[in-house]
């Protein structure tokens, strides 16, 4: 799957919009992602990063507690993410000693942030309606190829496309606060 994240005007505009181009409801959630940082040296997040979702409203066939390692390819109109590592936990005690033994030596926990969420699906493709505290309204969009992504995002109508993944942009975001 080819995906790419554009910022929109407005969310339920766009949930309408594309309502009324045939997609088909999936889901609501919400959570709140834990992004972990090099305790020393350059980071980018849009290339790889490792967070742990905590879902408040979780409808998936998936634990509330879940750790990824993204590693991600940059494409002209889009990007390929490549899961490392993906592990479901009962408990958020449980998720941190797993980090602490796992990543301890090098990472720490840099920051935080919460999301809601509308999935659709339509044509073989998700659509991620979502609003990140703290940034825009946005659309995330997962297709089979570049040429189904860049026409559905026109459809959609997005005021930009982004070129970062969302843990780089609320890094910068969060930084930018401080």
């Amino acid at each position: 799957m080819i995906t790419a994240r554009g910022v929109i005007k407005d969310i339920e505009e766009t949930r309408k919009k594309v309502e009324r181009l045939g997609a088909e409801f999936k889901n609501y959630y919400c959570y709140t992602d834990i992004v972990f940082v090099p305790k020393s040296g350059k980071i980018d997040l849009s290339r790889e990063f490792i967070r742990l979702r905590v879902y408040t409203v979780n409808n998936w066939p998936t634990k509330n507690i879940v750790l990824i390692h993204k590693v991600t390819e940059w494409l002209p109109r889009g990007k390929r993410d490549d899961i490392i590592l993906r592990k479901e936990f009962d408990n958020a005690e449980e998720a941190f000693d797993f980090i602490r033994k796992r990543f301890g030596d090098f990472l720490i926990k840099g920051f935080e942030y919460f999301r809601e969420g509308w999935e659709y699906h339509l044509n073989g493709m998700r659509i991620f309606i979502e609003d990140i505290k703290g940034f825009k309204p946005t659309v995330e969009v997962e297709a089979l190829s570049e040429e189904a992504l860049d026409e559905m995002l026109e459809k959609i109508g997005i005021i930009e496309r982004l070129s970062e993944s969302v843990p780089e942009i609320m890094r910068k975001v969060l930084c930018a606060r401080m």
